[in-house]
C-alpha cells in the first residue's frame, strides 16, 4: 500500500476543512460585528442565559476558540467576572457541536457548486453583507471539500489489517481515544476539525463508534489549548477561565469514562448511520455535562480560585452613562457624555497616580494595575467618541455644538495621559528589574515633576467639567513652569552623566520619565484650553 497519497490526501483535505472553518468563522464575524461582544456583555445575568450566550455565539461563529478568545478579552477589560464567563464556556461546548451535525450530512458530492456560489458572491457582490454572505458559503463548499478529500485518501486502509485493528483499538479501553482526540485537537487547536476528521474515517469503516466517542471526548478536553493560550500574560480571572474550562472538560470526560458502555449504547439508539450518531454522541455529551454541572457553577469557581489563589486587580471599565436612546434628547445626550468624559478622566488620572507609585516604590503589581487601566481608557474613549459623532448627527445650537468639539478634543488628550502614564509604568519596571539607582538630587527632581505634572492634569480634569477659566489659567501657567523644570532638569541629569554621578543606564530612565511627564502637562494645557477658549 503506498502511504504518500494517504498523507497527501490526509494533510490536504484537512488543510482545506481548516481554511474552510477559517473563511466561515471569519465571514460570520465580519456580518455580526461587534454584536458578539455586546450579546456577550448583556445576556449573561443567569446561568442559563451564559449557557444561552455561550451557545449561540459559538453555533454562529462556527468556533468555541473565538468564543472563549473573546471572554478572555471581555474579562481582562473588566467586563465580565468568572461567575459570568463559567456558563457561558459551558454554552460553547454545545454550540461547536452544531458543525458536527451540518458535517454528518451527506453533502460533499454538492462541495463544488457550492464553492461557486460562495466564490462569485464574495468576489463579485456589491454590498458588504453579500460578500461576507459569499465568504460565509465558501467556507462551507471548501470544508465540505476538505471532508471529501479525507474520506477518499483514507480508503485504502479498509483493506489494511494491522490499521484497522489500531484504529479499532482506540474504543477498547477508550482512555487512548480520548488521549489521541486531545493531543490532535491541541495541535490544531480546531475540536471542529478533528469530528470532522473522526466522520470522514468514520464514513469510510475505519472507525467503530466507540472509538469514534472516545476521540470526540479526548477533543473537547484539547480545545482547551486556545483558551489557555489566550490566557497567556493577562489577568487572574482570564487564567481562572482558562482553569474552569480545563476542569469542566475533565469532569464531563471523567464521567463520560466510568459510564462509557451504556452511552454508547444509547447513541447508537440515535441514528441508522454511523456518521449522524457520532454527530449526535457530541451533541448529547455537551448538553448532558452541561446540565449536570450548571448547578454546580460556584462550586466550580470556588475550586479554581483555591488551585489559583491571588487578588485579582478590579478596572471599573465599561460605559455607566451612556445609551443610545438618550440621542432623540441632545441636551440630555450630551450631559450624559459629559459624565463619561469626567469618568474617563478619573481613570487616567488614576493611571497617572498609579505610574507614580510604581515608580517610587518598584511595584510591579501597579505596573499590570496600569497597563489595564490603560485598555479600559482605550476602549471607553472610542466608546464616548462615538457617541459625540451621533449627537453631531442631531439638532444642536451653538453652543451645545461647541461642547461636543471640546469633549472630543478633551477624550482624546485624556485617552493620551494614560498612554504616558503606561510609558511610565513601562520606565518603573525596567527600574525594578535592572535594579536602577538615582542619585538624591536627580529623586528631588523627580518628585518635583511627579507632583506638578499630577497637579496640572488633576486641574485639567476639574476645567473639562466646571469650565472655571482661573483654574484653566493656572493649569496653562503650570505647563510653562514644567517647560522650564524639563530643560533644567535635562540639563542637570546630562551634567550627572558626565561627571559619573549617575550611571548611563538611569539617566535614560529619568530623561524618559521626565519628558512623559511634560507631556502630561501638554495635555492638561491642551483639555483647559478646548474647554475654556474653543482649543
Amino acid at each position: 500500500m503506498d502511504v504518500v497519497p494517504i498523507v497527501f490526501g490526509l494533510v490536504g483535505g484537512l488543510a482545506l476543512f481548516l481554511y474552510g472553518m477559517s473563511l466561515l468563522s471569519n465571514g460570520l464575524q465580519k456580518a455580526a460585528g461587534d454584536k458578539l461582544r455586546l450579546w456577550i456583555e448583556k445576556l449573561t445575568r443567569s446561568k442559563l442565559r451564559g449557557v444561552g450566550v455561550g451557545a449561540l455565539v459559538t453555533a454562529v461563529v462556527q468556533s468555541s476558540s473565538i468564543t472563549t478568545v473573546t471572554l478572555v478579552g471581555l474579562i481582562n477589560a473588566g467586563l465580565l467576572s468568572l461567575n459570568q464567563a463559567v456558563p457561558i464556556i459551558m454554552g460553547a461546548n454545545i454550540g461547536t457541536t452544531v458543525t458536527a451535525q451540518l458535517i454528518a450530512f451527506k453533502v460533499g458530492a454538492l462541495s463544488l457548486p457550492i464553492i461557486a456560489v460562495g466564490f462569485a458572491l464574495a468576489s463579485l457582490g456589491k454590498k458588504p453583507a453579500h460578500r461576507y454572505f459569499g465568504q460565509v458559503i465558501l467556507g462551507f463548499g471548501l470544508l465540505f471539500l476538505g471532508m471529501n478529500t479525507m474520506s477518499g485518501a483514507m480508503k485504502p486502509l479498509r483493506t489494511d489489517p494491522a490499521m484497522m485493528a489500531l484504529l479499532s483499538g482506540l474504543g477498547s479501553p477508550p482512555i487512548f481515544g480520548m488521549g489521541v482526540g486531545a493531543i490532535f485537537t491541541a495541535l490544531i487547536q480546531s475540536s471542529s476539525a478533528t469530528s470532522g476528521l473522526v466522520i470522514a474515517m468514520a464514513s469510510e469503516n475505519l472507525l467503530d463508534l466507540p472509538a469514534a466517542i472516545a476521540i470526540i471526548i479526548g477533543a473537547n478536553i484539547g480545545t482547551c489549548a486556545t483558551v489557555i493560550l489566550a490566557s497567556i500574560g493577562s489577568t487572574l480571572t482570564s487564567k481562572r477561565a482558562a482553569l474552569s474550562h480545563i476542569l469542566f472538560n475533565l469532569i464531563g470526560a471523567a464521567i463520560f469514562f466510568v459510564v462509557f458502555s451504556p452511552f454508547v449504547s444509547l447513541v447508537s439508539l440515535t441514528a441508522s448511520d454511523l456518521p449522524r450518531q457520532i454527530a449526535n454522541a457530541h451533541l448529547i455529551f455537551n448538553i448532558s455535562i452541561t446540565l449536570a454541572m450548571l448547578p454546580f457553577v460556584a462550586t466550580l469557581v470556588f475550586v479554581v480560585k483555591s488551585l489559583l489563589p491571588g487578588k485579582e486587580i478590579k478596572i471599573d471599565g465599561g460605559v455607566k452613562y451612556l445609551d443610545k436612546r438618550l440621542l432623540s434628547t441632545p441636551a440630555v445626550a450630551l450631559s450624559q457624555a459629559e459624565k463619561e468624559a469626567e469618568r474617563l478622566g478619573r481613570m487616567s488620572l488614576a493611571a497617572v497616580d498609579d505610574a507614580i507609585k510604581a515608580f517610587r516604590e518598584n511595584d510591579l503589581t501597579l505596573v499590570k494595575v496600569v497597563q489595564k487601566r490603560e485598555d479600559a481608557v482605550d476602549e471607553l474613549d472610542n466608546i464616548i467618541e462615538a457617541f459625540l459623532v451621533k449627537i453631531t448627527r442631531r439638532e444642536l445650537n451653538k453652543k451645545q455644538a461647541k461642547r461636543v468639539s471640546a469633549l472630543v478634543h478633551s477624550i482624546s488628550d485624556i485617552e493620551r495621559v494614560s498612554d504616558h502614564a503606561n510609558n511610565i509604568a513601562e520606565l518603573a519596571e525596567r527600574k525594578a528589574r535592572e535594579k536602577l539607582s538615582f542619585s538624591r538630587p536627580a529623586l528631588r527632581e523627580l518628585e518635583v515633576m511627579f507632583k506638578k505634572s499630577r497637579e496640572s492634569f488633576a486641574k485639567s480634569i476639574n476645567v473639562m467639567v466646571s469650565g472655571n477659566r482661573k483654574l484653566a489659567t493656572r493649569v496653562m501657567n503650570l505647563e510653562s513652569e514644567i517647560d522650564g523644570l524639563q530643560a533644567k532638569f535635562e540639563q542637570n541629569n546630562f551634567e550627572r552623566t558626565t561627571h559619573k554621578r549617575c550611571n548611563a543606564k538611569s539617566s535614560v530612565v529619568f530623561a524618559e520619565a521626565i519628558r512623559n511627564l511634560e507631556r502630561i502637562s501638554d495635555h492638561a494645557h491642551n483639555i483647559s484650553m478646548a474647554t475654556t477658549f474653543g482649543g
